[in-house]
């Protein structure tokens, strides 16, 4: 091993730990990762790229696992399909992987918005100011119209 093997090898156990810290606590997109490697390490994309490499092959890190439990979690917040998918896309997550979890026709969105609805629902709301201003609060939150009309 030559002298400049050596830091470089240290700094990539470096990376390698602070990335695993990071996965215990939650998923990460790949990414946002590297994102964090980088502004913690203020090194070249070079350097992680293999130590990302080796995590995915590892099958510690995993932009699939990662937005299932993005959406799964969002959702169970009570955001809609339009704002996560807004959100993953600023997380880099590769658009096919981002539309196979993300079925905006899918029941399971409705039933969100029923219950977003049903906590929000005030007295009032059944007059036509109430009911834009509800219909206003469920687009904020990333849900279609159409979704929004079928369930007011």
């Amino acid at each position: 091993m030559d002298s400049q093997s050596a830091p470089v090898q240290a700094l990539s156990v470096q990376l390698r730990r602070a990335a695993m810290d990071l996965l215990a606590r939650r998923e990460h997109s790949r990414a946002e990762l590297a994102d964090k490697l980088r502004r913690r390490f203020e090194v070249d994309a070079e350097l992680i790229e293999p130590v990302l490499d080796q995590l995915r092959a590892d099958n510690l890190q995993s932009d699939e696992r990662f937005t299932e439990a993005y959406v799964r979690y969002r959702r169970s917040r009570g955001v809609g399909p339009l704002l996560i998918r807004q959100e993953l896309r600023a997380r880099k997550v590769d658009p096919e992987l981002l539309e196979s979890h993300l079925d905006i026709s899918s029941e399971q969105w409705l039933e969100t918005l029923g219950e977003v609805i049903e906590r929000k629902r005030r007295p009032g709301a059944d007059t036509p100011a109430g009911r834009q201003k509800l219909y206003r609060f469920c687009l904020s939150r990333g849900f279609t119209a159409s979704q929004i009309n079928t369930c007011l």
